[in-house]
C-alpha cells in the first residue's frame, strides 16, 4: 500500500488595531473611530423612498411633518410622523433645489436651473412668488422679520424677497456662485461662495430690509466651494468646503510697447478678516455662466469652524470624501453627511472622528433634526430618506 502524507491547516492569528486596517471591512450597527475604537452604531433605519433620483433638502414644519426637495423632474415631498409620503410640489424645472418654511408652514421652494422660488400654502396650490431672472438659485434662508433670502448663481447675487413677494438684489459679491446661507447667533446673515470658497458675513447697516449689507469676509478657505453652513449654540460658525482652486497657468513673459496697468481686486489667500464694500448696483467681477451638474467630479474636502471671535480652524479634511451636508446630533456633536461612499461622519473632537453608517445611496445630501433626538438624512443616487436615531444598535458586527 502507499503512504499518503497528510499536512494539516494550522490556525493562523493576527492582529488589526487601526482605521485603515477596520475600514476595509464590512460593519453592520458598528461606527469606527478615527483612533481605532469600535463601538455599536446609533439606529439607523429607512423612512421614505420619494422615487427621485435625488435629494438636496430636508426641512420640518412645526406639525413634525418632513419636507423633501430634489429631483428628476423637482419634486417635494411630505412625509408624515408615520413615514406616508405626499407630493406636495412638481414642476419641469430639473430640481427642487432648496426649501424653508415660514411660521405659518407655508412651503417656498427654490428650482434649478432657470431659477424661480414658488410659494405652496398649507391649504392651496403654488404658485410662483419670485422669479430671480438669474440662471441658478442654490440656497434659502428665512430672517426673523419675514425676508426671504436667495442665494444665486451665475452672477453671485442674494435676493432680499418681502413677504408680498417683492424682492430686489441685496449683496452683489465678485464671486460666480453664492452656494450656501445661514444665520449667525447675532441675526447676521452668513453666506458661502464659490470659486474662491470665501465665508462672508453680511450685516445690516440699517433695519430695514432695503439697507444695503456691510460684508466681511470671515473666511477664505482653501478649497473652491462652500457646500454647507450650520451654526451652533455657542456661536462657532461651521462651514463644509469642497474642491480645489484652480492654480494660475504659468506663461511666459510679455513686453509691450505701451504697459498698461489694471488694478485688480485680490483678497489674501486662508486669510480671516478681509473687508469687502457691499450695496445695490455694486458691478463684480463675473465669470462665465456654467452648466447645470447636479454632482460635479471635485476632489478633496474640508471642515472648518469659525469661532464667535473670527478665530478660524481646520477641524476635518479628506482627499475622498466630499461634505455636502452639516448637522448636529442630540449630543451636539458635528455630523457631516458625505460622499461618494455615502457615510455619515461624527466629529468626536481633538481630531478624532467616527464613520457612523454607511447609506446605500453615493451621497449623504441633508441632515435635519427631527423630535426624540433623531436626525433626518436625505440621500442621492437614489433619492432616500432615513433616520439616525438617538439610541445605538442593540449588537453589530464588523468582517
Amino acid at each position: 500500500t502507499a503512504a499518503v502524507s497528510l499536512v494539516a491547516e494550522q490556525t493562523r492569528r493576527w492582529r488589526q488595531s487601526n482605521f485603515e486596517e477596520f475600514e476595509k471591512g464590512t460593519a453592520k450597527g458598528v461606527a469606527l473611530r478615527r483612533d481605532g475604537t469600535l463601538r455599536l452604531a446609533p439606529k439607523f433605519a429607512p423612512v421614505a423612498d420619494p422615487n427621485v433620483a435625488y435629494l438636496w433638502a430636508l426641512k420640518a414644519d412645526s406639525k413634525g411633518n418632513l419636507y423633501a426637495a430634489g429631483g428628476t423632474n423637482a419634486k417635494v415631498v411630505r412625509l408624515d410622523a408615520a413615514g406616508a409620503a405626499t407630493t406636495v410640489f412638481e414642476s419641469s424645472e430639473m430640481t427642487a433645489q432648496a426649501v424653508v418654511l415660514d411660521e405659518k408652514d407655508n412651503l417656498y421652494v427654490a428650482t434649478s436651473p432657470d431659477g424661480k422660488v414658488y410659494k405652496v400654502p398649507a391649504k392651496g396650490e403654488k404658485s410662483v412668488f419670485f422669479e430671480t431672472k438669474t440662471k441658478y438659485i442654490w440656497d434659502l434662508a428665512l430672517a426673523a422679520d419675514g425676508t426671504l433670502y436667495v442665494a444665486t448663481g451665475d452672477k453671485g447675487e442674494i435676493f432680499a424677497v418681502g413677504e408680498d413677494g417683492k424682492g430686489e438684489v441685496y449683496y452683489r459679491s465678485e464671486e460666480t456662485h453664492v452656494r450656501s446661507l445661514a444665520f449667525d447667533a447675532k441675526g447676521n446673515l452668513i453666506a458661502g461662495t464659490e470659486p474662491s470658497g470665501l465665508v462672508i458675513r453680511l450685516a445690516k447697516s440699517g433695519g430695514k430690509t432695503e439697507s444695503a449689507p456691510q460684508a466681511f469676509v470671515l473666511y477664505e478657505t482653501t478649497k473652491k466651494e462652500i457646500t454647507a453652513l450650520a451654526m451652533d449654540k455657542s456661536g462657532n460658525i461651521y462651514a463644509a468646503a469642497v474642491g480645489e482652486k484652480a492654480r494660475p497657468t504659468p506663461t511666459l513673459p510679455t513686453f509691450p510697447t505701451q504697459p498698461t496697468l489694471t488694478p485688480t481686486p485680490t483678497l489674501p489667500s486662508g486669510q480671516a478678516g478681509a473687508q469687502l464694500t457691499a450695496g445695490f448696483g455694486q458691478t463684480g467681477l463675473q465669470q462665465q455662466p456654467t452648466t447645470f451638474v447636479p454632482f460635479p467630479t471635485l476632489v478633496g474636502s474640508a471642515v472648518y469652524r469659525i469661532a464667535a471671535d473670527g478665530s478660524p480652524q481646520e477641524l476635518w479634511s479628506s482627499r475622498d470624501d466630499l461634505v455636502y451636508a452639516l448637522g448636529f446630533s442630540s449630543q451636539g456633536k458635528l455630523l457631516l453627511g458625505t460622499g461618494n461612499k455615502g457615510a455619515i461622519i461624527q466629529l468626536e473632537g481633538n481630531g478624532v472622528y467616527s464613520n457612523l453608517v454607511k447609506t446605500a445611496s453615493l451621497q449623504v445630501t441633508g441632515l435635519a433634526a427631527g423630535p426624540g433626538g433623531k436626525v433626518f438624512v436625505a440621500t442621492a443616487n437614489p433619492g432616500k430618506v432615513f433616520a439616525l436615531g438617538h439610541e445605538d444598535e442593540a449588537e453589530g458586527t464588523i468582517e
